[in-house]
């Protein structure tokens, strides 16, 4: 018993301060040979002791000591983690996103992403919200999850900026990837009014497609209608 909490215990206290401490996957990863009940003990106990801090059911982090007492994982630790290096590893989505590209002014303190990091389907740590998806989040990928995150929601994002909607569709849609398009609905489940949508979009912008393929022909969708979309616009207007 005492060599492996040893061994347990080393391993967490190897990771730097404020880095998020996963105890699932240092399980998988590392101690699987060893029960799950038996290495939980060890991780309470650690935690119990002050040695690391919960966060959330079963994610930890090692504290700082600053000025005014413990410091513990930020906001920025968080998605770090689960961004990975270079963003390669997650994507944020929702009103973070959607301020990014000037579709709104409208902020939110709770943050919501995709990443492929996490074991369980859904984790929420503070303010992030982290939802698993087994994808390689390369540049394409990323801009067609934005659009499709877009073409959903664009009905609930509060003083929607009609301008920088239409610019943001016109240069999401030139990323647009067939393959990319089926690995993306193989792992995040969108409505098919937002797949019509997306449809309306490239075929509007005459991007070749064959998203078609995910409707029922004889379907009618509440699908983005782009025409509008355009007459929302200053420059439809002249002013």
């Amino acid at each position: 018993m005492m060599s492996f909490t040893s061994t347990i215990a080393d391993s967490v206290n190897r990771y730097p301060e404020l880095k998020i401490i996963d105890a699932r996957q240092i399980h998988k990863e590392k101690f699987s040979e060893i029960p799950e009940q038996a290495f939980y003990q060890v991780v309470s106990r650690m935690a119990k002791a002050g040695e690391i801090e919960r966060l959330t059911k079963g994610i930890y982090c090692r504290p700082k000591s600053g000025r005014f007492g413990k410091i513990l994982s930020s906001e920025k630790d968080i998605l770090e983690h689960y961004l990975g290096k270079n963003e390669k590893n997650g994507i944020v989505i929702g009103y973070r996103m959607y301020t990014m590209y000037g579709l709104t002014t409208q902020l939110s303190k709770d943050i919501q992403m995709y990443s492929n990091i996490p074991l369980e389907e859904k984790r929420q740590i503070r303010n992030v919200s982290v939802k698993k998806a087994d994808l390689r989040f390369d540049a394409s990928t990323k801009k067609l999850i934005e659009l499709l995150e877009v073409l959903q929601h664009h009905k609930e994002i509060e003083d929607l900026n009609y301008k920088n909607l239409w610019k943001f569709l016109s240069a999401a849609s030139e990323h647009y990837n067939e393959n990319k398009l089926g690995n993306i609905l193989g792992e995040i489940k969108y409505k098919k009014s937002t797949l019509a949508s997306l449809k309306n979009v490239l075929d509007h912008f005459g991007v070749s497609n064959t998203v078609g393929k995910y409707l029922k022909g004889t379907s009618k969708y509440d699908a983005l209608d782009v025409e509008k979309i355009y007459e929302a616009t200053p420059e439809s207007t002249g002013f």
